[in-house]
């Protein structure tokens, strides 16, 4: 029996683990801890020859609407030569007039695929014949999970035409690596959005880069604006979508660096059969603190192992073990609770009945004493006899009281809500004060009654009586675990019960021992929690996209105050998505999962690129931008695209806060050891005791409207400039706001 009662935890534990395994609870799990490892491990330098050329917002408004006409695809092939592969992810389903010149185009470039998609009834998209006899072909078909997340794709092929990077790699006369198959992978992916060395369409049209650039490296050419739709949630990111040039740029990364994420259950029946050891060997020995000091490092060690191999590209379902280490020690820790509980009744039980058999053998002794020692009846009589027993008396009602008020203490005010019935009639015999207060709550009109087991079963409706009623009061091994949800006078509240047998030894007593516990902070905990994660990842991103492209193709069909009307929309909407991205950049900068890129360009480029950005905006108030630059800088290492939105969201702020007709002013200075950038109005500026204090997160300057945003911008480009390793200020100037950045010429 004693062995017996130590496998009830670890069985319960390993049913309800089985019990994961259907309606797809396992691969959820499995799903979840998979993500979670992705976001501990964080962004990971993917490989270099892969090149992204993304047709983003600033592509759009220098060459128009979209789709561009196809003699700029022709133009930027003549760009790429010396690429080692050149992949298109967008479709060329109908022929066009500028089919011609780029297929001349395509001929003379280096190794050009187009993308293949399946429609309804697996009908195959293909592109144009004009164009399809100069390229190979590879479909973009990806595994979506049930949670609509990209976490898998199938390299096999389609009805004859092979996955978009198995096609890359043929077409590039590369072979698939042996240690790689054609079946379904899990994708390893190396960070969010734009992780991949990134170049905007327009830049590469425009010839700003040497065609040695591109020598050797695989070009992947895509939709990259938030308009165009082509974009999924993965594993690695849950708020901001990864675009689909980027994922396929991931499974070929995968590809050529053998680099899929392989499975490993094995650990996980490992660490399983180690846990159930301890379950049924160390725990029922060991003191409660020693178990859970060892259970919290087991923990811990399973978690880290799974880092350390996920970082070997292995992944094993962490998530079961550590289930399995919490059901059954909780199990087993409602358990002692019982076992605590029964053995605290049986000695009160059997203390009561000593001290019942010392009374009657004191009555004894002095009975017997009067009848066969007459001599001594004068002396029991006396008044030092009647005051010694007395005293015996005294002592032994002492003992009881201090037995029963060290019960009352230990079950009413220690223990959480007890009731114990009698399994034979139904009638209450013990109810701590716990249950009491519940009780009164829960049935006020039942207050001053005590409840029987039949009232019980009843009141709470949740329970089905005639399953409390199976229960085999034969069998003290029998444990029901139940949860049920009350409706009391302060609210609804979630309690979790224990069912257990009692028997009494020496007596015909069986009975019904009930644990409730209070779980109704954790179910909400629970339910904000899902609660926030839908709200940012669905609720509010995704309408707002919604949002944004229709706003944007009203603006091109209206005219007249409804053309005025939508682009308000418009302004608006993209306000807001600017804040999200803000809150998301931020976070992702201060945790460290996006990491600055590094690489060569001219910093003139970037004041030239934010200038002509925010140049419609500062026409609007008649403001003049003002360029002092040097014609030719030294290359500076660092990410343009972030300085670019650091140095956009300083003139944004210069031109919104300056008076119409007013001057902005931009300076770049190169001395011996880094570059100086300065940004000038004419605006409100900033008060002497606000200069140090402006870049703080949530920092509204006094002096602006209280609709100019949440007080992030200028965090985000302190944070941006100090990922460079420079640092900014805001100058005390006499009139407007100076803000001065210095850039160091070496910064690893």
């Amino acid at each position: 029996m004693r062995w017996l009662k130590r496998l009830i935890a670890p069985g319960l534990g390993m049913f309800l683990l089985w019990l994961l395994s259907f309606g797809g609870l396992h691969d959820i799990v499995a799903n979840e801890s998979m993500d979670l490892l992705f976001r501990l491990r964080g962004p990971v330098k993917p490989d270099q020859r892969i090149v992204i050329v993304g047709v983003d917002e600033p592509s759009l408004s220098a060459l128009g609407r979209w789709p561009f006409p196809r003699r700029f695809h022709g133009e930027l092939l003549s760009h790429l030569h010396g690429a080692r592969a050149i992949s298109f992810d967008f479709f060329f389903p109908e022929a066009s007039a500028d089919d011609r010149s780029l297929s001349v185009a395509m001929q003379a470039a280096p190794p050009v695929l187009l993308p293949v998609a399946f429609v309804d009834n697996d009908e195959a998209l293909l592109p144009t014949p004009s164009l399809s006899g100069y390229a190979g072909l590879g479909h973009i078909e990806t595994l979506l999970s049930g949670d609509g997340i990209v976490r898998r794709v199938s390299l096999a092929p389609k009805k004859g035409i092979p996955a978009f990077s198995v096609g890359t790699l043929n077409i590039s006369g590369l072979s698939m690596p042996s240690d790689v198959g054609l079946q379904e992978h899990i994708i390893n992916f190396y960070g969010s959005e734009d992780t991949f060395l990134t170049l905007s369409y327009k830049d590469v049209l425009a010839g700003r880069y040497s065609p040695d650039f591109f020598r050797d490296r695989f070009v992947l050419i895509g939709a990259k604006a938030l308009g165009l739709g082509d974009s999924h949630v993965t594993a690695f990111t849950r708020i901001t979508p990864t675009p689909g040039i980027e994922i396929q740029a991931t499974i070929l990364a995968n590809i050529l660096n053998q680099s899929f994420i392989s499975t490993r259950p094995q650990f996980t029946f490992v660490l399983i059969g180690i846990i159930w050891l301890l379950a049924v060997f160390v725990w029922p020995e060991a003191g409660e603190r020693r178990n859970l000091i060892w259970n919290g490092f087991f923990s811990g060690f399973i978690v880290l192992l799974a880092l350390v191999l996920f970082y070997q590209h292995l992944f094993f379902n962490y998530a079961a073990p550590l289930l399995f280490l919490v059901i059954p020690y909780l199990l087993h820790l409602f358990q002692a609770v019982v076992d605590a509980t029964r053995h605290i009744l049986q000695q009160a039980y059997e203390l009561d009945q000593q001290l019942d058999e010392r009374l009657q053998q004191t009555y004894a002794q002095e009975s017997v004493a009067l009848v066969q020692m007459p001599g001594k009846v004068a002396t029991l009589l006396s008044p030092g006899g009647i005051q010694e027993h007395l005293q015996r008396l005294k002592n032994a009602a002492r003992a009881l009281s201090f037995q029963h008020h060290f019960l009352e203490n230990l079950l009413g005010k220690e223990l959480p809500p007890i009731i114990l019935w009698n399994g034979r009639n139904g009638k209450m015999v013990f109810a701590n004060t716990a249950f009491n207060m519940f009780w009164r709550a829960f049935s006020p009109e039942q207050a001053t009654s005590s409840p029987s087991y039949d009232t019980f079963t009843e009141s709470v409706g949740a329970l089905r009586q005639e399953e409390m009623q199976d229960v085999d009061l034969a069998d003290p091994s029998e444990v029901n675990i139940f949860d049920i949800q009350v409706h009391m006078p302060q609210g609804r509240r979630f309690l979790q019960g224990n069912l257990h047998h009692l028997s009494v030894p020496g007596t015909d007593f069986d009975g019904i021992l009930v644990v409730l516990q209070d779980i109704t902070d954790i179910k909400e905990l629970e339910r904000v929690k899902d609660e926030v994660v839908s709200i940012v990842s669905h609720e509010l991103k995704q309408p707002l996209t919604v949002i944004l492209g229709y706003g944007q193709m009203l603006t091109e069909g209206l005219g007249g105050a409804e053309r005025m009307y939508a682009e308000k929309i418009c302004g608006q909407a993209e306000r807001l998505n600017r804040m999200i991205r803000d809150f998301l950049d931020i976070a992702r900068l201060e945790s460290g999962r996006q990491q600055v890129k590094r690489f060569p360009f001219p910093l003139e480029r970037v004041v030239d690129e934010a200038l002509d950005t925010i140049k419609t905006s500062a026409a609007k108030k008649s403001i003049r931008l003002t360029e002092n630059t040097p014609t030719k800088t030294t290359p500076y290492l660092g990410d343009e695209a972030l300085l670019i939105h650091a140095v956009l969201n300083l003139l944004d702020n210069a031109v919104k806060f300056s008076p119409a007709e007013t001057i902005v002013e931009v300076s770049l200075q190169e001395e011996a050891d880094q570059f100086v950038l300065k940004i000038a109005d004419q605006g409100p500026g900033i008060p002497k005791e606000e200069l140090e204090s402006v870049f703080n997160k949530f920092q509204r300057g006094s002096r602006t409207e209280k609709d100019d945003g949440f007080g992030l911008g200028l965090h985000l480009v302190h944070q941006i400039i100090e990922g460079h390793r420079g640092t900014i200020a805001a100058l005390d100037v006499p009139l407007g706001a100076t803000f001065e950045i210095r850039l160091p010429k070496e910064n690893p």
